[in-house]
């Protein structure tokens, strides 16, 4: 029989192992989280005094209220995507019939429960995002299921051995053999 692996838990994660459940926590990236609060004030404060208080006294064509729509919904997206940043988690947990993933205290999109009967393989991808800045890399978890398609299973990790650490601690959970994926991230 193969000797398990034993795995170092990443500073930011909390895990909780029990003989029938597998718990993984980690916090959202409260660096990103802050920067992008302190750019929405920004942002925000010029849409509001710029276009409000112009609205108020002026009385501005009705296309220029549709045209400052997008403007407006951005300036809430970025608030409240840096409140997520700074206040949510992300829970795993994995029992020996299903993984569900959930997102946590503020509702974010990623939410799901799969069956354990579906998954056939886990496995770490890299995302490489480059701007005029540079290069920088983000990598996710992702599980092919048992019709071979590609689900991921959360996303935006900011090291490797976040998500290195997530894959390999629900294949030994689930009693899944690590098998090579095609596009997969070997670090």
């Amino acid at each position: 029989m193969k000797e398990e692996q034993i795995l170092p838990i990443p500073a930011n994660m909390e895990v909780e192992e029990f003989r029938n459940s597998l718990t993984i926590k980690y916090k959202w990236s409260k660096l990103m989280g802050y920067a992008l609060l302190v750019f929405s004030v920004i942002w925000n404060s010029f849409i509001f005094f710029g276009f409000i208080m112009n609205m108020i006294q002026d009385g501005l064509p009705f296309f220029v209220y549709i045209f400052m729509l997008p403007f407006i919904g951005v300036g809430v997206f970025m608030f409240y995507y840096g409140l997520a940043g700074i206040m949510n988690q992300t829970i795993i947990t994995v029992s020996f019939d299903s993984v569900n993933v959930k997102h946590t205290p503020l509702p974010w999109v990623g939410n799901k429960e799969i069956f354990k009967y579906d998954i056939k393989q886990l496995y770490v991808k890299q995302h490489i995002h480059r701007g005029k800045n540079g290069t920088s890399y983000t990598y996710s978890v992702n599980i092919i299921d048992k019709a071979n398609k590609d689900i991921k299973l959360v996303d935006n990790l900011q090291n490797p051995s976040e998500a290195s650490f997530i894959e390999k601690k629900m294949e030994q959970f689930l009693k899944i053999e690590d098998k090579p994926v095609s596009g997969e991230y070997k670090g």
